[in-house]
Order: C-alpha cells, then structure tokens, then sequence
C-alpha cells in the first residue's frame, strides 16, 4: 500500500507560515484460517484547535500585511555563509534575533553549507527561534543538534514544533526529559510518535502527557515503547494506558551486526507473553532481506510491537518508522498463526525498502521477499499466498483506478503484484533478477519528496528490460514478454509451477488407489465442472473416493492438494489425511477449497492437483464463469 510517511514540514512564504502534514502506513493484508481477508477505510483526522497556551505564529496570510522590513545590514550583502540567507526568514531572524541567527550558523550541517535533505529543519529552526525562544534555547543547548545525522535531528525539531502549535508547554517538558540528552534512534521515533498522536487525536496525546510514566520523564527505556502510542492512539487507543504500565508492558532488544548496514537494533515490544522465536524470526528476516537486496538495510532501529493496534482486517502494518502485528502471530505452535508467523513478518520488513511507489509494487515487491525468506529458511517453495484475481484486475487497471482500501478489488494489489515478481523471478537466471530488484529498489529510493507520479511498471520495465551486465545473456524480450501479461491482463500461463505429469493413482503402501476426484457446490453434493463467480457465499468441495485392499494396522496417508489458476501459480497448499484399516475396504474423504466464504472467485480456470509422496494421484479441472 502508498505509505503515508508522518513528515511535518514547515514553509514559509513572505512570512507566513504554512503546516504540512503527510502520514504513512504500510499494510499487509490479514492471513486467516481461511484466506486474505477484506481491506478498511482509511481514517485521517484534521488536528484539533489549539489550547490558549499556543504560541503566536508568524502573520498568516490572511492577515494584514507588516511594514516593509529594515534594509538587510551591510555585512550580509558581503556574502551568504552556507546558504543560511537563502533560508526562509533567515533575515527577519538575523534582524530581529541575531543571537538566535548565529547560534543556528554556528550548527556543523549549517556551517558547511544546507543541503536540500537538512533545508526543512533549519527552517523549522528558525520558525522556532522567531515564535517559540524558549523551546528555541533548550534545543540549541543539546550537542546532538550539532553532531547527530539529519535523518535522526529531523523528526525531533519538526516534530517538536508540531507538538508546541498545540501546547508550548508539552514541547518544552519533552525536551527536557532524560530521552533527548543523547539522541538515539528510538528518541526520534518517540517525537515522531507524540506529534502524530496530536494529529490524530489531541486529547489522547494529553492523556498520554499526563500518565506518570511520561509526565515523571521519559527514560532511554521507555522511549522504546513511545514509537508504538501514535498507532495505539489512533486503531486502539484504549491500549494506550496498558502499553504505558511497565509492570504489563515488556521490551525485548538484540543487536546485531550486518553486512552492509552494519550494528541494527531490533526491538520487540509486548503487552502479553509471546513466543521466543519471534526474535529470531525478525532478525531472519532482516539479515535475509539485506542480503537478498544487496543493499544496507535501511534503518538501524527495527522495533515492532505484538498487539491489537493494526487497521481493519489486516495482520500487520509498517508504517516506514516501526512495524505492529496482531499478536496471534507471536506463537509457537501448531496454529495456522504460528505458520504463517515468518511471512507476515519478513512482510513487513521488507516494506523499510519497499514503500513511496504503486500499490501493486510496493506489496508485490514485499510478498516476494516474504516468499524468499520463507524459502532461505527451509520452507515452502517461493510461491504466492494470496488468492488471484480476475484478468480483468491487472496492472494497468491498479494503476489507472486508484482503488480506495475499502474497495474489496484493493487487495489484487497483492495478489498480482506477488505474481507478477515471481514470475520474473522464476523465469529469470537468479543474478540477473537480484541485479534488477536492487536497481529498481534503487530508483525508486531516490524518488524525490512530493512526487506525484509514484513509481510503476514504467520505472520496472526501465530497470528488468535492460541488460543487467556486459556480455549478459538474459534476454530482454523475456522480461517484456512477462511484464506484458501482467500489464494488460492476459494470463498466458507462466511454465514455473505447471506439472504436466500424468495422474497415476495408486497408493501403493496400502494397495489402494484414488477412484475419483471431483468438486461439487456442497459437501458430498454433485460433481459440477463449471461455477459462477458469484458462488462467494461458501467453499467449494474437493470429493475423493479411494479403495484399498490392505489387511494391516490402521495406516494414516497423508495427501497433499495444491489450489491452481490458469496463470500457472498455485495460491494454496493444503494436507488431506486418509485413515486405512483392515475393516473398511475404502471410503470418501471432502476437503473444502477455493478462496472462502464471501470472497469472489477469479473467473477462469482452475485446477486442484493431489499428491501423494510427490506423484500426483488425482487432478480435477473446473472453470468459474463470469
């Protein structure tokens, strides 16, 4: 899904001010028993009006205009050190305040010169300095403003501005607290947080500022758990008071060293006992990705909270700074849950790479990496999740539509992005599709703030459509050959999970046989070849009748059913087990298939394929009817 990165950005235009706000949030559709379920409707809240205590702001727009300023001094016109005049109101601030104006020069990123990444922030610094000086004063007294990266100093002044618009006080006691005498990266987020909370809902930020644990200073320990109160306060703000007790809420830290990014800090925090593999389950994830993508992972802080804070029918969200999942998937047992637990995790954290660009993109790119950890792990083959979609869904329709997240055709967004990077992945040699991944990773990281046109198909035909070395042999006819049937819909099947094996029945352990296999709309109904789409009301029924001339103790046999499309991928894999004893001479066993109850079938052609320590026993074809 487009992120919705939570960016306070502060612009000034002839002394007026002007608040920007953009939110981000990064879903994965929820995995349940059955299959994906449907999406939610997004919620954004416009910020609340300020208390009396709200600082005075430059002049709007709307106001009268102020007498024409004072003529700029003689030593400025003699040069721009850093840039720091092309600022806005970096002039009023040197006339007004020239303390204030050399104490923000003297800043090591100021001094040697402002570059477009560090111009918002030295902007909001001289906003502060101009309208709120003592919050201005406390900030200029921490070493961090001048030594930190910008990537850490940014969400801190930003978000403090953000937080002072609505109660100067609250800024000023936040900055004084033990979390802001050194910067880390939790510290950020934890300011982040709070000044999204006072978007989304203000009077749960007061609450949040008045619980002791917050209102007595926020410590470097609980600062890791501030990051999760936006979310919280706005899908379960109920929460909020439970993930501020710390005699409930618990915080679980590793560091480690990568490759390419080097020391990363995982953090998992929770407000129930969860599973000790989760740990290591995340860091999988995180050292597989990097890996995969060949490039530094890229955030050092990667905490991710198990709990009931997560948008609609979804099983996780990243929304680009922390990653929460619901805590079903902190188990370790033999749940559907405790299987899916690794996907749904690499999921999300593949999305720290993967957000800013199409839908489709976004979250097809992430189910490929999940598949690939999945499958560095020792697990299933890299193959799809999600249930298809009609033809008619394709890239092209993703892209000129803009599906809302309610609308129940949002979630193809997954389904054909998955496939369609598996397919590239499947047919291409594996280096030369890494090649691509990385560079289109790259091209799309670069997209500058604000861009309209986020990044698609265009940009992915660009980077796979060119020959990835000198002398290569991958042949760019193929990845327009496949680009191009996901782009327009025209599901030639893909040759990487076809079998075209014959069926061969028998079960030879207990001198058996499949006699037959069908579906039918009901169980031990009739066997039908074609259903209507709109059979979304409940499953359809796999029937298999087998026999077996075996005078032995009870045996169990274990079948494996594999769910096909005509694109050629399956989008299930379920065991049927058959019980064999001396006393029957065979029997009937059903299994339901098919993507669940009120969700709608893709029309086409499907076929179910049965296997039997890795011979196909039986095979069913049927076709779904507009």
């Amino acid at each position: 899904m487009v992120s919705r990165t939570f960016v306070v950005a502060i612009l000034f235009v002839a002394g007026a001010m002007v608040s920007l706000v953009l939110f981000s949030r990064v879903l994965v559709p929820l995995l349940t028993d059955q299959d994906q379920e449907t999406e939610f409707s997004s919620r954004l809240a416009a910020t609340s009006d300020s208390p009396e205590d709200q600082p005075t702001l430059l002049p709007s727009a709307t106001t009268e205009p102020l007498d024409p300023l004072p003529t700029v001094p003689p030593r400025e016109q003699r040069g721009d050190p850093a840039g720091f005049y092309s600022l806005n109101n970096a002039r009023e601030l040197e006339r007004s305040n020239p303390v204030a104006a050399r104490a923000i020069l003297s800043l090591a990123w100021v001094a040697d010169g402002v570059d477009k990444d560090e111009r918002e922030t030295a902007e909001s610094l001289i906003y502060l300095a101009a309208s709120q000086e003592q919050l201005f004063g406390e900030l200029v007294d921490k070493s961090w403003l001048n030594n930190a990266e910008i990537k850490d100093i940014e969400p801190v002044v930003l978000g403090l501005e953000f937080i002072a618009s609505d109660n100067s006080l609250s800024a000023l006691k936040l900055v004084a607290m033990p979390f802001l005498t050194l910067l880390d990266p939790p510290d950020a987020l934890a300011i982040d947080s709070l000044a999204y909370l006072v978007h989304s809902d203000v009077n749960s930020f007061h609450g949040v500022m008045a619980q002791p644990s917050i209102r007595d200073g926020i410590s470097d320990d609980e600062a890791a758990i501030v990051p999760f109160l936006g979310d919280v306060g706005e899908f379960n703000p109920g929460l909020l008071d439970a993930l501020l007790d710390r005699g409930v809420t618990s915080l679980e830290e590793r560091t480690i060293a990568l490759p390419l990014a080097g020391e990363v800090t995982l953090a998992i925090v929770r407000t129930s006992p969860g599973a000790a593999r989760s740990m290591d389950l995340l860091e999988e994830a995180v050292r597989t990705t990097e890996a995969f993508i060949g490039e530094p992972f890229p955030v050092t802080y990667v905490p991710l909270l198990f709990e009931e804070a997560v948008p609609g029918h979804f099983s996780g969200t990243n929304n680009g700074f922390h990653i929460t999942i619901l805590p079903k998937y902190d188990v370790d047992d033999d749940s559907y849950q405790a299987a899916m637990a690794k996907r749904v995790i690499a999921h999300e954290t593949a999305h720290f790479y993967w957000n800013g660009s199409e839908t489709w993109l976004d979250e097809g790119a992430a189910e490929l990496m999940a598949a690939v950890v999945e499958q560095v792990g020792g697990g299933a083959l890299a193959e799809p999740v999600n249930y298809p979609c009609s033809p008619r869904y394709s890239i092209r329709y993703l892209e000129t539509q803009d599906l809302p997240e309610s609308d129940e055709a949002f979630l193809c967004n997954y389904a054909v992005g998955e496939r369609f990077f598996l397919d590239l992945y499947g047919n291409l040699v594996d280096q030369e599709f890494r090649s691509g991944f990385r560079d289109l990773y790259l091209l799309t990281s670069r997209e500058e703030p604000f861009v309209t046109d986020a990044a698609g198909m265009k940009e992915v035909r660009e980077v796979f459509g060119s020959p990835r070395s000198a002398g290569s042999v991958q042949s760019p006819d193929l990845v327009e050959q496949i680009a191009e049937r996901w782009y327009e819909g025209s599901l030639t099947p893909s040759q990487t999970f076809v079998d075209t094996r014959p069926v061969v029945a028998e079960l030879p352990e207990v001198y058996g046989w499949v006699n037959r296999a069908y579906v039918s709309m009901t169980e031990g109904g009739t066997a039908v070849d074609q259903i209507p789409s709109s059979h979304g009301g409940d499953w359809l029924w796999l029937t298999l009748q087998y026999s077996h001339d075996y005078a032995g103790p009870p045996q169990e046999i274990s079948l494996e059913v594999v769910e096909y499309y005509e694109d050629g991928f399956p989008y299930r894999r379920d065991t049927l087990t058959i019980l064999v004893d001396q006393r029957h001479s065979g029997g009937v066993q059903w299994l339901s298939v098919g993507p669940g109850p009120d969700q709608e079938w893709a029309t086409g052609k499907h076929w179910i394929y049965v296997y039997h320590e890795g011979r196909k026993v039986a095979q069913v074809e049927f076709e779904v009817t507009p």
